[in-house]
């Protein structure tokens, strides 16, 4: 059976093992918890959606056959493991044990179905394109059968952009959205009120991996030992950090930075910085004319003052790099588009303006006021675009308003987007972004798709890389998308927060309430 090792998978060179875990602390149980986030989810289907704000509830409800951890690497969470063919086209997993929310013990049936189910509605369904067959020769065992070799098939499935998330075989044979919020987690499900909150609360028959010794990533052993917890859902920075100093919130799911360095001496508060934490993009939609013309892209990529537009967004908690793929990771391209990147002449911009024969077309710039980010990003951007005589229109909404909107092939040009969870993971979210059967960028771009196709069937890493470059480029050279900086971000907690770890989302399980 193959360890994280065995799979070459690492996104950043750590490898932990299960049975080098450090132990978890004995901790008192019990108590209500208080989460703030600043966008409330656009669904709670959790295979369906890639928002942040949907992944902070939903990984805690459900549970995945491969997961993440500490570092990025797949390692096994539902599964035991796997046993992977020497042709690689066969995936034989074996099962722990596992019980879900209703009551019901999980069986391959249950993964089955919903692996299944992630290939019609999935957020990344695209992992599943590669599968022939799945079958379940017993209750514990799951075989996928590929119609070629798929080396990225691990990764992910334990990707937790869009998790595929495992859940009863009934909820699995449901569409998009209809299903119930059922999963093995630590925690279950007890209401949603939007414009308010999530309430989770301890699931007593939870059945913890006890391959694990402590917390490791979206793995590990789990140990649920706050009774409740309240997510709320707080839009303006401000009260966020109003109700941690107030002790109405425990944990902050970002803090503004200014107020991270006001807050550092205050002894009842913990701040956790994290970099990097996410892109700041700018994606546009190349459906809407005149974002359909290269030549008028490339205006765009020459004019902006991408540092100006990291300063101001993220309150000087940023960095400054071209790349598809984080530095020091297997898959970062090296300088691959790297001369395209933050040019900042607005001459050349002009000369490109004109080239693409802009008549004064309105150009519709979408952003959101529950992330700083986004709205800032926007904000100096359009004043930038009108700079060089570009008719700009700001249109500021709030989250999943945002979210919706840029789903339509029309009514926006340029959305604004920190894409944190794919670069995390490597590098087929960031590529299965712009490819696919829905791109954002929403015009399919054929050299893309074969930077895809050889990404996801290369059996030899080289080739993968290889493919990496090769999106990079083109991503530069035809203006696909526009990567501002490297943003960062501070997590916050009351001092009475014991144990807790900053992560790809704030993890309550294995903390305590002091």
């Amino acid at each position: 059976m193959l360890t994280r090792r065995d799979l070459g998978l690492a996104a950043g060179g750590l490898v932990v093992l299960p049975g080098l875990a450090r132990p978890a602390l004995a901790q008192r149980a019990g108590g209500n918890l208080v989460m703030a986030q600043q966008a409330q989810p656009p669904t709670l289907d959790a295979q369906v959606t890639t928002a942040q704000a949907a992944r902070n509830i939903s990984l805690h409800l459900y549970e995945t056959l491969y997961a993440r951890d500490e570092a990025g690497n797949p390692v096994p969470d539902l599964a035991e493991g796997v046993d992977i063919s020497p042709d690689g086209l066969t995936y034989r997993f074996a099962l722990r044990e596992a019980r879900f929310h209703n009551g019901k013990p999980m069986t391959s049936a249950d993964a089955k179905a919903s692996l299944l189910r992630y290939g019609r509605v999935g957020g990344s369904a695209f992992i599943m394109q590669p599968v022939d067959a799945i079958d379940t020769p017993d209750a514990r065992t799951v075989v996928v059968r590929m119609k070629a070799p798929s080396p990225g098939f691990i990764a992910g499935i334990s990707s937790p952009r869009a998790p595929c998330a495992i859940m009863p075989e009934e909820e699995a044979g449901k569409d998009a959205n209809k299903n119930e919020a059922i999963g093995t987690g630590p925690y279950r499900f007890v209401e949603y009120r939007p414009d308010s909150h999530v309430q989770l609360t301890r699931f007593g028959d939870y059945v913890q991996n006890r391959a694990y010794q402590g917390m490791d990533g979206f793995a590990g052993r789990k140990v649920p030992n706050v009774e409740n917890i309240t997510i709320r859902f707080v839009a303006e920075g401000g009260a966020r950090t109003a109700g941690l100093q107030a002790g109405e919130m425990h944990i902050l799911e970002a803090i503004a930075v200014p107020a991270a360095e006001r807050l550092r001496s205050d002894a009842s508060l913990k701040m956790h910085e994290m970099m990097p934490w996410s892109f700041q993009t700018l994606m546009l939609n190349l459906a809407q004319p005149p974002m359909d013309n290269p030549a008028f892209r490339r205006a765009l990529q020459a004019a902006l003052d991408l540092e100006e537009i990291m300063a101001i967004s993220t309150d000087g908690l940023y960095r400054m790099t071209h790349g598809w793929q984080h530095p020091g990771t297997t898959y970062f391209a090296g300088d691959a588009g790297k001369q395209m990147y933050n040019i900042n002449n607005k001459d050349r911009a002009k000369a490109l303006l004109k080239e693409a024969n802009y008549k004064g077309e309105e150009i519709v710039l979408l952003g959101d006021s529950s992330f700083k980010n986004h709205n800032d990003t926007i904000v100096t951007a359009a004043e930038q675009l009108r700079g060089i005589g570009i008719n700009v229109r700001v249109n500021i909404t709030d989250w999943p308003t945002a979210f919706s909107q840029r789903t339509q092939r029309s009514g926006w040009h340029v959305w604004a987007l920190m894409l944190g969870i794919e670069p995390y993971e490597g590098p087929y979210g960031v590529v299965g972004f712009f490819s696919g059967h829905a791109p954002v960028q929403h015009v399919r771009d054929e050299v893309i798709e074969d930077c895809q196709r050889r990404l996801t069937t290369g059996l030899k890493e080289e080739e993968r890389k290889q493919a990496v470059v090769d999106f990079q480029k083109r991503m530069y050279d035809e203006a696909i998308a526009i990567k501002c900086g490297d943003v960062g971000i501070v997590q916050a907690t009351r001092a009475q927060v014991r144990d807790y770890k900053p992560y790809r989302i704030p993890r309550m399980w294995g903390v305590s309430l002091g």
